[in-house]
């Protein structure tokens, strides 16, 4: 029997999609490739936001038009879809064949053969996935992977539906954990990506403190792995001990990156988010990561058009982005997802008006990329070669501490016999708002 599997969302979903995958072939199925028969569809998908969820429809609807085309056989849901709507998503969605929650993860295999048997099924265990003690079957070429050490949050954000969608903050034991990257660096993994909700308060509710601290120095010690990368850490949350492991990086794999998603710079906003530390905080935090690290590169998140944001208080956020310089950052538009605080507050801002903010702060923002960027330029460093480039056939793409996969620019470099996971130095020789050029040296 053969399956095919589409993640959606983020690189959480895709963590759990590949220990979906690791069930799927240790019972005994197949992994089909896209574009090839398939007896079962899966697709976990994301309901983070409300173009998430049309995303996912589409998605699920096409899956559908190649049932009745007799190309598959059954389609099942799995994810973040399944957690926001329950069962109403079955009765509202009659091609859907199954539908898993990622409690039930463990079972997906299963649940496939009955689905394809005939049997319209559900399964919902819970909201979290952890994959402990199941196996992973990598969807990259290997040389970099995501490390996912919990699930869940509490920080119930205004506008967010992480917390009803995924549920509470729960960790994974650190042992777990620290056994699940061994193997991954045994498989040939270079790279480690500790990502989770929220990874500041990584083992709190398991040992009665944050441990994200403990955890990359173990980490640190697995031999074989060449950088590891956080993301995903609160602002408010990064304390003296984890600033601290900058100076030396662990030795150098600790890369001089994190991602600090601050969401906003007025301090009015920010409490409106219910965000725990204003501005001054977030600061405070920046300049002690770079008194750590000079190199400390700061990637970050910022929201536009939550209710009640003045045209003063977007000025705000403006001057607090001149003044944190984050090198890499997005922008997103602030979406009314039904069910949160933040849906039904006073002040909603006009669609027109959230484009013309996302495009004035995602301006300055590009100014910051390129003065950064253009700063390198004439340095040696060390790349990861991810793969071919779009750009040429000539290129490949290839990455420094400074750009995590998946989210930010590449650096292209002019020798496409470069295999992916290939590591080597090269000379930045341009730069561009996002990429940058180099040469092998």
């Amino acid at each position: 029997m053969k399956v095919r599997l589409i993640s959606l969302g983020c690189a959480k979903n895709r963590v759990d999609s590949e220990y979906m995958l690791g069930n799927l072939v240790d019972s005994g199925l197949e992994i089909s490739p896209e574009g090839e028969r398939a007896d079962a569809v899966i697709v976990n998908t994301c309901s983070f936001l409300e173009s998430a969820c049309e995303e996912a429809i589409d998605v699920i609807l096409e899956c559908a038009a190649d049932k009745q085309q007799g190309k598959v056989k059954a389609v099942l849901v799995a994810g973040c879809l399944p957690n926001r709507f329950g069962s109403d998503l079955a009765s509202e969605m009659p091609e859907i064949d199954g539908i898993i929650s990622p409690g039930a993860y463990n079972k997906v295999a299963e649940l496939v053969r009955k689905a394809v048997g005939g049997q319209r099924v559900s399964m919902f265990e819970g909201k979290g996935y952890l994959g402990r003690g199941g196996r992973r079957v990598l969807t990259n070429d290997g040389h970099f992977a995501y490390l996912k050490v919990s699930d869940g949050c509490d920080n119930r954000c205004s506008y967010c539906m992480i917390p009803d969608i995924r549920g509470a903050h729960a960790s994974k034991p650190l042992e777990e954990v620290l056994a699940e990257a061994g193997g991954l660096v045994s498989s040939g993994v270079k790279e480690l990506v500790v990502i989770a909700q929220d990874t500041t308060v990584y083992g709190a509710d398991l040992y009665g403190k944050p441990m994200i601290s403990e955890l990359l120095r173990r980490l640190s010690g697995i031999g074989g792995l060449m950088w590891l990368r956080l993301m995903y850490a609160y602002p408010d949350r990064v304390d003296d001990e984890l600033a601290g492991l900058y100076a030396d990086g662990l030795g150098g794999k600790l890369v001089p990156y994190i991602d600090l998603p601050m969401q906003h710079g007025s301090a009015g906003v920010l409490s409106a988010m219910n965000r725990s530390g204003g501005p001054e905080k977030i600061i405070s935090v920046v300049e002690k990561l770079r008194k750590a690290n000079p190199c400390m590169a700061i990637r970050s998140t910022f929201m536009v058009g939550f209710p009640g944001e003045t045209e003063r208080e977007f000025s705000e956020l403006l001057d607090f982005i001149r003044e944190v310089r984050p090198q890499r950052a997005g922008v997103f538009r602030f979406s009314a997802e039904e069910g949160t605080p933040a849906a039904s507050m006073p002040g909603q801002v006009p669609e027109e008006e959230k484009l013309d903010r996302e495009k004035r702060a995602m301006e300055l923002l590009a100014e910051i990329s390129l003065e950064f960027n253009e700063s390198r330029v004439g340095q040696v460093t060390d790349v990861i070669v991810d793969g071919p480039s779009e750009e040429s056939e000539l290129l490949v793409n290839a990455r420094s501490y400074a750009e995590a996969p998946e989210e930010d620019g590449h650096i292209l470099v002019g020798d496409a016999s470069l295999k992916p996971g290939s590591v080597i130095k090269v000379k930045i020789t341009g730069a561009s708002v996002y990429d940058l050029g180099a040469e092998a040296v």
